[in-house]
């Protein structure tokens, strides 16, 4: 930040202007306290500081690291409660607007990564990643259509799926169900044919548990008949 601040002679003198001023920034959401020293050189960062304040910055942290960051006028940040001496908030005002890190951090990509002469190397050197890499927006698209159909494959798949197991238990119930009343017409013919029909009824009338157990047989055939709820 230092080097940002000082590495134009307009920035020199801002600070210049600033020296000596003190700035506590009191952060909500989360809280925190730091303090910045102004001096004509840069400036120094505490978390704790006994001497006198100038000028006090409080709001959000968002709110803060917008104003920093961006070329809005203070004025305009309705979140921050500023309080202190009125030129010398507008001269901390200018000084944040003009801030930039961009020309510090260009000066280190030139220094220490040099991106154009790393292209360069890759253009002479390996010519054929520079048309993958021009391919790779299409690959990216087709991955993406190849994508979408198995999806939709899946989709008809598992609607398939669905559709066997409904059959399938449509199927079960009605095997049931022909299996129960084909029990019952047997056995209702081989009691008419040995003529014990009416003695079988009367029979099942006096005893009770013999018919609370035909009736708890058939229930719980009928009951693998019924639909299931989902």
């Amino acid at each position: 930040m230092n080097q940002a601040l000082t590495g134009t002679a307009a920035g020199r003198e801002r600070l210049a202007a600033l020296h000596g001023t003190v700035v506590r920034i009191r952060a909500e959401r989360p809280r925190w306290v730091l303090y910045v020293l102004i001096y004509e050189d840069g400036i120094e960062l505490l978390t704790e500081y006994e001497g006198s304040v100038d000028i006090r910055v409080r709001g959000p942290l968002g709110a803060m690291l917008g104003w920093v960051f961006s070329s809005d006028n203070l004025e305009d940040q309705e979140a921050l409660r500023v309080n202190g001496d009125e030129a010398r908030v507008a001269q901390l005002a200018q000084l944040l607007q003009h801030f930039s890190l961009w020309p510090l951090i260009r000066n280190w990509l030139d220094d220490h990564v040099r991106l154009k002469e790393l292209l360069a190397v890759l253009r002479r050197e390996d010519p054929v990643w520079l048309e993958k890499l021009a391919t790779l927006p299409s690959q990216v698209g087709e991955l993406a259509e190849q994508m979408a159909r198995q999806q939709l494959l899946q989709e008809d798949i598992l609607d398939e799926v669905r559709g066997l197991r409904e059959e399938m238990r449509r199927a079960r119930k009605l095997d049931l169900f022909f299996m129960l009343v084909g029990t019952l017409l047997i056995l209702l013919s081989l009691l008419k044919a040995m003529g014990q029909w009416q003695s079988t009824w009367q029979a099942l009338q006096h005893d009770t548990l013999s018919l609370a157990m035909l009736s708890l047989g058939l229930a719980c055939l009928v009951a693998r008949l019924l639909p299931r709820r989902s």
